[in-house]
């Protein structure tokens, strides 16, 4: 059995099958990811939330850790930062779409 190499393509990839659960919409067309980083045998990965207090932060950061260690076998890091500030700028067309805010 192989295992994925954990590129910042491969990391991304995993990381759309984690939803917001309050808006329905995957974190990385949500522009939550705000880094990515692989070296040997770990990732690192970091996250900014909607609002400073969101009660979700926890499960996201949780859930993104568990789908990149199950698909990588690798130490991973999940840190929910401060900055940068998360703009609806971030967000991809997609997530813009859905959300309603473009046609």
């Amino acid at each position: 059995m192989t295992t994925r190499t954990p590129t910042p393509e491969a990391i991304l990839d995993v990381l759309r099958r984690v939803d917001d659960p309050d808006v329905g919409v995957n974190i990385v067309d949500l522009g939550l990811v705000a880094s990515v980083e692989a070296a040997e045998g770990s990732l690192h990965v970091g996250l900014v939330m909607t609002t400073p207090a969101c009660p979700q932060s926890g499960y996201i950061a949780d859930e993104a850790a568990q789908l990149l260690r199950d698909e990588f076998k690798a130490e991973v890091a999940v840190e929910v930062l401060d900055e940068p500030l998360w703009m609806p700028e971030r967000m991809s067309d997609a997530a813009r779409r859905t959300l309603g805010w473009l046609p």
